[in-house]
């Protein structure tokens, strides 16, 4: 009885599957039938012309099972910052977003826009022939993206010619910034590999540089949770109206803030704690959860413009060194600008003009240049209440003994010798120095870097609630003398 009851289920089994094969050889027959002979060319054609890795994709969506062709069709209808989104949904997206074709098409539409026609028939000819495929993978879409950010607009170069014969820097910097909506974004980088972009906050410009502040406490993340902070540079859209366009942006700094990382101890309030990551990036950190309040950053106006737009998202703008081809570099004269300012107001500012370097006993062959000497009494100079002002979430707090610098050597030729731009402290000395007629406490300002050093002895008098400078020093390696003035290492 076994064996009978399988037997039987066999052939129902057998059964079915013969009917359910009789229904689909009717079926193609009569879709045959309806075909016409040129239907079946065109689609032999249109199979010869699809890829194969495509061509056999019978699961998935819709939009993957579409022929590359006809996808390419639909992203040419796409304005560039839509095309340049829909590269991030696949990877098969990503292939055919990035068709130079397109680009080339999109190029040419933004320079028609400039009534600039020679570049454009030239970009128009090369969609037409074989000019896009002999390009670079990704040559007109970076071609563009750089158009549209303003990386080809020279018209600034020209602006900046101008010098400022007080600082030595271009004297046309800030009005140059506003024109070109440059401004500076911060990107965190989270351990788990997520980014968060903050867009700054306000600014505060100097003589010579420019300090960018970003206040969004409230969503800032932990910093123990953070990898690194990364500024950049961005040209802003020059009207409301103008979309969400792609913009180019220039990795200007890049600091690691993960617990290997050496970091700076700036100073303390009731309510933060002031640290310094990489060059001169300030972090305020929350007493008691380290969350991070605010961010700080101060920009030296040398080079700025190009550094904002001329690097890459990766990379950061190298400028080149101009050298002055003078082997006797031990008489010139330099100029010497220094500034100590914050968010609010300008502490102190002095230039020294002209100074002559001379060498130093100090380990290391070194040159130095001595503004302020402790012996003349009529160059000291008193100084404001030295302090960091900031605020985020409707506090206003500032640090004591902390503030920002920006330092400014010039060679004889007035051409950037040594440019600094950084957040320093003041802090006690226990040493006071000989011949000192001043009664009071004395505090000591150093900063030093691979390019050199500068230090500042001040005396605070009780009396009168105010500090005095009573001498300031910059050495800077022999090395970099020689460098700079064309000579031998």
């Amino acid at each position: 009885m076994r064996s009978f009851r399988q037997g039987l289920d066999k052939a129902e089994q057998a059964t079915r599957e013969e009917d359910e094969v009789g229904e689909m050889s009717l079926f193609k027959g009569a879709i045959r039938r309806r075909e016409t002979p040129r239907q079946t060319q065109t689609a032999e054609a249109f199979k010869a012309h699809v890829p194969e890795q495509y061509s056999q994709s019978t699961h998935g969506s819709y939009l993957e099972r579409l022929p590359a062709e006809v996808i390419v069709k639909i992203l040419a209808f796409l304005d560039a910052s839509s095309l340049f989104n829909i590269s991030f949904v696949s990877k098969r997206f990503h292939d055919l977003a990035n068709n130079n074709a397109l680009w080339c098409v999109l190029y040419a539409c933004e320079i028609e826009k400039k009534k600039w026609r020679p570049r454009m028939c030239v970009a128009t000819k090369a969609v037409g022939t074989t000019g896009v495929p002999e390009k670079p993978e990704g040559y007109w879409k970076k071609l563009l993206l750089k158009e549209m950010a303003g990386y080809r607009d020279t018209m600034w170069r020209t602006e900046l010619r101008h010098m400022n014969p007080h600082t030595g820097m271009p004297a046309l910097t800030e009005q140059v910034l506003r024109r070109l909506h440059i401004q500076w974004e911060i990107t965190l980088s989270k351990k788990n590999g997520r980014e968060c972009v903050f867009e700054q906050t306000r600014m505060f410009f100097e003589d010579s540089s420019v300090t960018v502040c970003w206040n969004q406490g409230i969503n800032f993340p932990h910093i123990f949770h953070v990898n690194s902070i990364q500024l950049h540079g961005v040209m802003g859209p020059s009207l409301p109206t103008s979309g969400n366009r792609p913009r180019w942006r220039s990795l200007i700094c890049k600091a690691l803030m993960n617990r290997t990382v050496q970091w700076k101890f700036l100073g303390v309030d009731r309510h933060v704690k002031l640290l310094l990551f990489g060059d001169g990036i300030i972090v305020g950190i929350w007493r008691g959860n380290w969350k991070i309040a605010f961010i700080m950053v101060s920009l030296h106006f040398h080079k700025l413009i190009e550094r904002s737009l001329l690097g890459s998202q990766f990379c950061p703008y190298i400028p080149t060194q101009d050298k002055a081809f003078d082997p006797d570099c031990s008489h010139h004269g330099y100029t010497l600008h220094v500034t100590l300012h914050n968010t609010v107001c300008q502490i102190m500012c002095l230039r020294f003009s002209p100074l002559f370097a001379s060498r130093v006993t100090s380990p290391g062959d070194k040159w130095q240049l001595s503004a302020i000497a402790f012996s003349d009494v009529s160059e000291h100079i008193p100084v404001g209440k030295i302090s960091l002002p900031w605020q985020t979430e409707g506090l206003h707090e500032a640090v004591e003994r902390c503030c920002l610098m920006t330092l400014t050597v010039l060679d004889e030729g007035q051409r950037p010798f040594w440019c600094v731009s950084s957040p320093v402290k003041i802090h006690f000395s226990k040493h006071k120095a000989v011949d000192l007629d001043y009664e009071g406490e004395q505090f000591l300002l150093l900063y030093e870097d691979k390019e050199g050093k500068i230090k500042m002895t001040f005396v605070w008098m009780e009396e009168i609630q105010q500090y005095f400078l009573v001498q300031l020093i910059v050495k800077f390696p022999a090395a970099k003398v020689r460098k700079h003035f064309g000579g031998e290492y």
